[in-house]
């Protein structure tokens, strides 16, 4: 579902709210982004509490001074304690039920009409079609052997009415009352039926509504339809000592027209419950001043701690205004300490991350990890000491297991080894404001987390994030070293203890961060090196159908990548990139592989040569829309898909162009036509296999391999591609430019290289 709401343009998203809202023109996305990311650090900066808390006693303990009530106060429940005396009231409000008198009324009427039908039929004047429809009618509700059951002994019907009638006086439930999953299996052994309206309710009364009266029932004495009629066949079995042809018949007229007539009412039970909850008080009572909480070497039991925590909270509420605006104060400063950085690392992104400030995604991607970051900081600091209650300062500390690199490590695998040293220097920062201003773990966060950006940047194989664990883990014990060693703590057990809870830091971090690398990948259309490499399997399913039904392309595709590759190398750009996209680049072609003449064998017929000029190319430039549909179907990353979508640009089809014009004695053919739909290459990735496509179709083409005649076709492929302004919205330099050509002719002359010319071979002789 996230996904779904980020795949629409989070532009359009801006836009279309900005335009409800009527959002001021200043108010930019990423000064939204920023807003909420401030917010959400507010929220989640740990404030002081007003009162520190003393030094509590425990339940069980032997009290360590006498605790004399400075002021009377009530004593109040815990949170706990009164949930479960609520709970309680509220279970012991019985069941309010309703009984519905229609449903006698509806049932005697239903049986006299069956009655009257009955007797109806037994008339000697009623023709036989009138007794067929009667006999029809009667058999909807009953089986025809109970039918013929009926219209032989019609006063069956008589003793059902009396039956019906005292099952619905004594009352029918709508549903059954178990006491357990157990009870429920012997009542469905017991009558062999699954009793699907069934309620769990463990008391023996409920509390029925009849009329203008509410009385308090037994659960035995309303039970539902099926055990009622079975009690009605014993009963009839063992006073009138009925045959079983006539209690069987008895039994489905019952069970077709007999209702439930005492419902749960629902609304008024839990009306009552939610009533009974609230007559329980939050206190329990009052200590007055100047008693005796408790006494020195007394025992704390659970009394005398609530009156304890009671008297800690009054404290609270009556603490002197001065202290609670020193403590809030402190509050605002720290926090402003925090918001600070935050505001430069803003400006930083604007001014000096252009490739992350057009795309909103990632900025919200980015955004999205510092708060990651900081809730697992928080979760941290809340839960892990509680594991090491009752530690010396110097023993164990559990800072060190706080999971603090997990926001390095996801920055530097899905942006840039620049961000990830300034999301390192904020968390730290963050860490150390959140711990009292410890310059110590300040240090220790941000030295970690450099080693682990610098080992995890870039990164191509998914096991290789185990390789960043090792040296991290070595500057987390020097760093705890140097800093027993300041404290003058030479204890070696809570040095290896210490580093041991660092070591569960770092590894913790690490695979944490392993975990969320292909959500943000798959959220937010991030690709990594490592999703590249998965890419550049020669046995994924597309370049398989490549290499079977377009072979020529798949050959093609393979020297682009060596072009794109080695030309990326050389400049500086994503080679890794360059030569995995350009694997891909083709493969609209796989549809109408034999329109493409790498495809075509030696002798074939042109099949252009039945097609016109437009129809020609208008084949030719599909394959474009073609491969970027067939992308989105193997669910290939958006980078793939934006330089399949660019690497023709919107250059001409110039073969067919030509050929249209001269066809044309007209001159009335438009180039608009014969262009592809583009956009040009918008980074210098796709540039570079726009230019390797071109260079290697063309190399094909000339009967010398001279490295001067190669060299002059690429920079000829260059300046065209130039002067056709393909190249002017992918930030490529003319030094980029002359640095492609050298990276593209060693690739060309190894292809193209001189080969030896081996003598005939002789009459007679193999070779």
């Amino acid at each position: 579902m996230l996904k779904n709401i980020l795949n629409k343009d989070i532009k359009q998203i801006y836009t279309d709210v900005s335009s409800g809202i009527r959002l001021p023109k200043f108010i930019t996305l990423p000064m939204l982004i920023l807003a909420v990311t401030v917010v959400f650090v507010v929220l989640l900066f740990p404030y002081h509490e007003t009162v520190q808390p003393f030094d509590l006693p425990k339940i069980g303990e032997a009290a360590k001074e006498t605790i004399i009530a400075p002021f009377t106060f009530d004593i109040k429940r815990l949170p706990e304690e009164l949930e479960r005396r609520r709970q309680e009231a509220m279970d012991e409000v019985l069941l309010v039920m309703d009984y519905d008198v229609t449903v006698a009324r509806e049932v005697v009427k239903s049986i006299e009409e069956a009655k009257g039908k009955v007797t109806s039929y037994i008339e000697e004047s009623s023709t036989d079609s009138v007794k067929r429809d009667i006999k029809r009618e009667l058999s909807k509700d009953i089986s025809e052997r109970a039918v013929s059951t009926l219209l032989k002994r019609p006063k069956l019907l008589d003793e059902a009415i009396q039956q019906a009638s005292f099952m619905l006086e004594k009352g029918v439930a709508s549903v059954l009352f178990v006491r357990s999953p157990e009870h429920l299996a012997e009542l469905r052994a017991e009558y062999n039926t699954d009793f699907d309206q069934q309620i769990h309710y463990d008391k023996n009364f409920v509390s029925l509504l009849r009329e203008d009266s509410e009385l308090v029932v037994s659960v035995a004495e309303i039970p539902v339809k099926e055990i009622a009629l079975e009690q009605v066949v014993s009963r009839l079995k063992r006073d009138l000592q009925m045959d079983d042809e006539a209690l069987s018949t008895i039994y489905e007229v019952l069970f077709a027209y007999v209702r439930p007539n005492i419902n749960v009412n629902r609304a008024l039970t839990m009306q009552r419950r939610q009533e009974a909850a609230k007559e329980i008080r939050e206190t329990s009572g009052k200590v007055i001043k100047d008693t005796e909480i408790v006494r020195k070497h007394q025992e704390v039991t659970p009394e005398v701690m609530q009156k304890i925590r009671s008297m800690h909270m009054a404290m609270d509420r009556t603490e002197s205004t001065l202290e609670k605006k020193r403590i809030r104060t402190g509050n605002l400063g720290r926090l402003m300490l925090v918001l600070i950085p935050l505001f430069f690392m803003a400006f930083y992104l604007k001014n000096y991350e252009p490739e992350l400030m057009k795309s909103p995604k990632r900025t919200f991607a980015f955004a999205l990890i510092l708060l990651l970051q900081l809730l697992i900081i928080r979760l941290g600091l809340a839960v892990l000491p509680k594991f090491f209650e009752g530690v010396t300062e110097f023993t164990l500390i559990p800072e060190y297991i706080n999971p603090v690199f997990i926001g390095v490590i996801l920055s530097a695998i899905l942006f840039n080894l620049r961000l990830s040293m300034i999301m390192a220097l904020f968390v730290s920062l963050y860490y150390s404001v959140v711990l009292g201003f410890n310059q110590f773990f300040f240090i220790y966060t941000f030295l970690g987390s450099l080693l682990l950006a610098l080992f995890t940047y870039k990164i191509r194989y998914r096991w290789h994030f185990f390789r960043a664990i090792p040296p991290s883990f070595i500057i987390c014990i020097i760093n705890i070293s140097m800093w027993h060693f300041i404290g003058y703590q030479f204890s070696l057990i809570a040095l290896f203890q210490n580093y041991l809870l660092a070591f569960f830091g770092v590894t913790g971090s690490v695979f944490i961060a392993m975990a969320f690398t292909p959500f943000f990948e798959r959220i937010f259309d991030i690709t990594t090196d490592m999703t590249l490499v998965e890419l550049s399997d020669m046995n994924h399913p597309i370049l398989k159908r490549l290499s079977i039904e377009a072979a020529g392309t798949y050959n093609h595709s393979v020297l682009v990548g060596n072009l794109a590759e080695s030309a990326a190398l050389r400049i500086g750009a994503n080679a890794l990139l360059a030569r995995v996209a350009s694997y891909y680049h083709d493969i609209g072609k796989i549809e109408k592989s034999d329109y493409f003449v790498e495809n075509c064998m030696h002798g074939d017929k042109n099949r252009h040569n039945k097609l016109t000029p437009s129809m020609s190319a208008l084949v030719i430039s599909s394959h474009v829309r073609e491969g970027v549909d067939l992308a989105k179907k193997h669910k290939l990353p958006l980078i793939i898909q934006d330089i399949i979508r660019q690497h023709h640009g919107t250059s001409t089809v110039s073969f067919f162009y030509e050929k249209a014009l001269e066809q044309d004695p007209h001159k009335q053919v438009q180039e608009k036509d014969f262009r592809y739909p583009g956009p040009p290459p918008q980074t210098r990735e796709a540039a570079i296999i726009m230019l390797a496509d071109s260079v290697e179709a063309a190399s094909r083409s000339i009967a010398s391999s001279s490295p001067k005649l190669l060299r002059e076709l690429v920079k000829k492929i260059i300046r065209d591609k130039f002067l056709a302004s393909q190249l002017d919205q992918c930030n490529l330099t003319q030094r980029d430019l002359y640095g492609i050509v050298e990276g593209f002719m060693p690739v060309l002359q190894g292809i193209f290289h001189t080969r030896i010319e081996y003598p005939a071979k002789k009459k007679g002789v193999l070779i």
